[in-house]
């Protein structure tokens, strides 16, 4: 007979006088109240996070009849001139004055997977123009209609789309747990004067990201203790 729970090993941080250290514990959650969500994860160059990482937790998910969904970039729509986020853009990412006008001649955009993390036939992908998967887009009405109340997040990027999606979950009710190596690698996601060899998550951003994660928006676990907690090897 089919486990009915997941008992899952959380970490989260203690922002508290007399703590200031990471808390650890165990839940147990409801299979059928559970999905996992896979935040900008297409992209077909090879890429030892998500071909070592991410595709196992996914499979596992899968294992354990836990509802896995996608979420992936599509800005075709609002990439007019007069967007502001690709006026801000041009300007932060070094493409002129229209951060944005690759989207405007990419017609045929679909996203493209590496085969080890494709969609399965019955996995929902919705596409979202902004970093959050939630803002204008159906996955919340899909996740409400199917009675989910936990989400297990994947994904990229740390400091942008993946932070955002799931600081936007938790204002809507769910609680969120993050598989923390199912993400940028240490060092990823910094400047060049926010890189510090001397810190395990590799950069300031990465450290403080995290710390801001545990403390505000929800719980992190490892791909080990996710597959673990699935039954899947």
């Amino acid at each position: 007979m089919k486990n009915s729970h997941i008992e899952i090993p959380i970490r989260f941080y203690r922002d508290y006088e007399g703590a200031y250290d990471y808390g650890y514990d165990t839940i147990t959650l409801p299979i059928n109240e559970c999905a996992l969500l896979a935040v900008d994860i297409d992209g077909t160059a090879p890429n030892t996070t998500t071909e070592n990482m991410i595709a196992p937790a996914l499979n596992a998910a899968r294992h354990l009849g836990i509802k896995v969904a996608y979420i992936h970039n599509d800005l075709r729509l609002v990439a007019n001139p007069g967007n502001i986020v690709g006026e801000i853009w041009g300007r932060t990412k070094g493409g002129g004055s229209d951060g944005l006008r690759s989207w405007r001649s990419n017609t045929d955009f679909s996203p493209k997977y590496l085969e080890c993390v494709e969609p399965q036939e019955d996995e929902p992908n919705f596409p979202k123009w902004i970093w959050s998967g939630f803002h204008n887009t159906f996955l919340d009405q899909y996740l409400r209609s199917n009675r989910i109340q936990t989400i297990f997040a994947l994904g990229y990027s740390r400091r942008a789309c993946l932070h955002y999606t799931c600081a936007e979950a938790v204002g809507r009710n769910y609680r969120v747990i993050l598989l923390r190596d199912c993400s940028n690698p240490p060092g990823d996601i910094e400047m060049p004067d926010t890189i510090d060899a001397s810190l395990p998550e590799g950069g300031w951003i990465q450290k403080i990201t995290m710390l801001n994660f545990e403390h505000l928006i929800g719980y992190t676990t490892t791909k080990d203790q996710f597959l673990k907690a699935c039954a899947y090897t």
